[in-house]
Formats: C-alpha cells, sequence, structure tokens
C-alpha cells in the first residue's frame, strides 16, 4: 500500500472531518429531541409591541467611543504629547453640554418614574373597583340568601295551615264516624224492632185467620 504524502494525509483528514460533520449533522437534524429543541428555542421569540428590544449584544453599540490605549502613560512626569487633550474653554463648553444633557435625562426618567407611578395608581384604582364588584357581588349574594329565607318562612306558614286543616279534618271525622256507628246501631235496633213487630202483626193476624176457620167449620 502507497504511502501517502503529507499535503495528502492532510487533504484526506479534512475531507473525513467534513464528511463526519455533515453525518453528525444530519443524525443530529433528524433527532426528535433535538427538532423539538430548536422549536422550542425559536417559540421563544415574543415581541411586545411598544416595548423596546434589549440584550447584551446592545451594550457596546450605546456606550462613547473610547479607546482606551490612547491614554496610556508610561512616565507619569512625561505624558505622551499625542494624547488627545482639550482646551479648558473646550472643557467648559462640552461640560455644560453634558450637565445640560445629564438633567435632560432626569427630566426625561422622572416623567417616566410619574409614568410608573400613574400606573401603580391606576393598578390600585382598577384592584379597589374590583374588590369594589366583588362587595356588591357578596351583597347581592346575601340578598338572594334572605329571599331564600323568607320564601321557605312562606312555605313552612302554608305547609303548617294545611297540617292545622288535615288535623281538624282528622278530628271532625273522627268524631264523625262515632255518629255514624251509633247512627247504624240504632237504625239496626229499629230494624230489629220493625221485624218483631211485623213478627206479632203476622203471629196475630195467623190466630186470628185460625179463629175465623174454626168459626167457619163450628167448633166454636
Amino acid at each position: 500500500m502507497p504511502r501517502l504524502s503529507s499535503a495528502s494525509k492532510k487533504a484526506a483528514s479534512s475531507v473525513a472531518s467534513k464528511l463526519s460533520n455533515n453525518a453528525s449533522s444530519s443524525t443530529t437534524s433528524s433527532n426528535p429531541v433535538t427538532q423539538a429543541s430548536a422549536i422550542a428555542k425559536a417559540q421563544t421569540s415574543v415581541v411586545v409591541p411598544g416595548l423596546m428590544e434589549f440584550t447584551p449584544d446592545n451594550i457596546q453599540g450605546m456606550l462613547p467611543q473610547f479607546d482606551e490605549g490612547k491614554y496610556q502613560v508610561t512616565d507619569p512626569l512625561n505624558p505622551p504629547a499625542d494624547m488627545p487633550q482639550v482646551s479648558q474653554q473646550q472643557f467648559d463648553k462640552s461640560e455644560a453640554i453634558y450637565q445640560g444633557g445629564i438633567r435632560a435625562l432626569k427630566l426625561t426618567g422622572l416623567g417616566f418614574d410619574l409614568a410608573k407611578e400613574r400606573f401603580v395608581t391606576l393598578r390600585k384604582k382598577v384592584s379597589a373597583f374590583g374588590s369594589g364588584v366583588k362587595l356588591a357581588t357578596e351583597v347581592e349574594k346575601v340578598k338572594g340568601d334572605f329571599l331564600d329565607y323568607l320564601n321557605q318562612g312562606q312555605i313552612n306558614q302554608q305547609k303548617n295551615i294545611a297540617l292545622g286543616v288535615a288535623t281538624h279534618k282528622t278530628t271532625t271525622d273522627t268524631q264523625k264516624a262515632v255518629y255514624d256507628v251509633q247512627s247504624m246501631d240504632e237504625k239496626l235496633e229499629q230494624s230489629r224492632i220493625a221485624a218483631e213487630l211485623a213478627k206479632a202483626q203476622t203471629t196475630e193476624k195467623l190466630s186470628g185467620l185460625q179463629e175465623f176457620q174454626k168459626q167457619l167449620s163450628g167448633q166454636v
């Protein structure tokens, strides 16, 4: 087997590395767990209307441009002549501008503080309003409970009246039953007496008939 030169070995290694990376990338992209992680990461990007986007990547661009190397001093008694310098007049002018900017930013900050307190106060107002709504709801619930109580009282009174009527009816029916029994007993006695009377009348009439027959036969 022929030996590869150093350049050939390097080229072969590079090709093998790329093939390995491609295979690894293909395996990773086909991995459901990796795909799910990528999808979840993509879904975490949320844009809030009116809210500025800010990450640590934005910090450098917001800072003043400053080359600290230009202020490198080796000998404190002999500072370099090419060090950035400003005149007293330019310093005073620039300082006044910076101070004015600082004051403007402070006032702007106070404006945002005011807006913050406004939102805090509005939140408290909403919270108080919500508490009022809850109170009104509880009051209405108590009213409903009170109406249920009054309604149940009327129902109980109606039941009490119905019970009184039923009790009176039971007493009346009981007393009537006694009289009904007595009446039936009297009617039974009357029927017995009528039967006895009829029997006596029958006996009397039969006796009279027998007497009449004797007279006809000349036995008397």
